[in-house]
């Protein structure tokens, strides 16, 4: 009887989804629209770019679930359901910003790019606390706290999503047992980079990353991602044969993607200064161009494959 009066106040996980999803839909096309008329800036702004959704995010998410608009945005009103305190009120501005920022930062510092210097210094410790601490810790609370329902920016601020149409009830306590595992979830992402930083440092990782700084120090390229492995495949007559090859995606600083030679001059930076390279069967060079602002995306790529042996006789 008291699991059923809870569900009716506090609002179910399949509704604050679909909220979510219909604000997401309406930021995306917003973010789309904006990228019709300023594409090269956010190309330009690289990385950067995500900051632009992040503080367009921000100001509808804040202000919407604030007592400004009544703790609804447009997909939360459209399903009947409001963000409120313990006394089934909205929220002022400022609690409703901090909400959005727990909830935002560990998801867009997620996708952003970082230097590898950046990655391999004690700048690491609190960007893997905060992004795998935080967003496993989110996901967590999302799905398993069933009682409250809240997650982690729900727990911080003291607020509560509940159906709007219903007066408050005893929402119930958050289990402890949840609580000792976000603090495990934290603890454990806090840690994890004494062990990746190791292992950067050894073969052939230590290779790449090098490999990766070169190309992205060409003038033609924004930033680049590097990485190595195979894949098997069975022919007509059923044998299998598995193919070796060094990929690496390439962001342009111009719509370049089709180009060949531009492609040809990366895979030779990756030959120069991998001598594994010469090993593998084949180098994929990926040329992408585009951007990403976090709320909308926009990419166009050509991948271009070469025989790393042909490149070095080349050379």
């Amino acid at each position: 009887m008291t699991e059923e009066v809870e569900l009716k106040w506090i609002s179910g996980f399949w509704r604050r989804i679909g909220a979510l999803f219909i604000d997401t839909l309406i930021l995306g096309v917003c973010g789309l629209a904006l990228g019709l008329f300023l594409e090269s800036l956010f190309v330009q702004m690289g990385g950067w770019g995500r900051l632009v959704g992040f503080s367009i995010a921000l100001i509808y998410f804040g202000v919407m679930n604030s007592s400004i608009a009544g703790g609804q945005t447009i997909g939360k009103k459209a399903l009947k359901i409001r963000v409120v305190d313990s006394n089934n009120s909205p929220i002022n501005l400022g609690k409703s910003i901090l909400r959005y920022f727990i909830l935002a930062i560990p998801f867009s510092l997620n996708g952003a790019q970082f230097s590898n210097e950046a990655m391999l210094s004690f700048l690491m410790y609190p960007l893997s606390l905060i992004i795998f601490g935080g967003l496993f810790s989110i996901l967590y609370l999302y799905i398993f706290n069933r009682v409250t329902r809240q997650s982690l920016h729900d727990l911080v601020v003291g607020t509560y999503v509940v159906n709007a149409d219903v007066e408050k009830q005893d929402p119930g306590k958050v289990w402890n047992v949840h609580l000792i595992i976000v603090a495990v979830l934290f603890i454990s992402a806090a840690v994890v980079p004494a062990f990746t930083t190791q292992l950067a440092q050894s073969e052939p990782f230590k290779g790449m990353l090098a490999v990766q700084s070169a190309l992205s120090n060409d003038p033609s390229v924004a930033y680049a991602t590097i990485s190595s492995g195979s894949s098997t495949f069975s022919s007509t007559n059923e044998d299998t044969k598995t193919t070796t090859y060094i990929s690496s995606q390439v962001f342009l600083k111009t719509n370049n993607v089709s180009d060949t030679e531009l492609a040809r001059r990366l895979a030779t930076i990756v030959v120069a200064n991998h001598p594994e390279a010469l090993q593998k069967d084949t180098i994929h060079i990926n040329l992408t161009y585009g951007y990403d602002i976090g709320i909308a995306s926009s990419w166009s790529n050509h991948a271009h494959n070469f025989n790393p042996l042909e490149l070095q006789s080349a050379d």
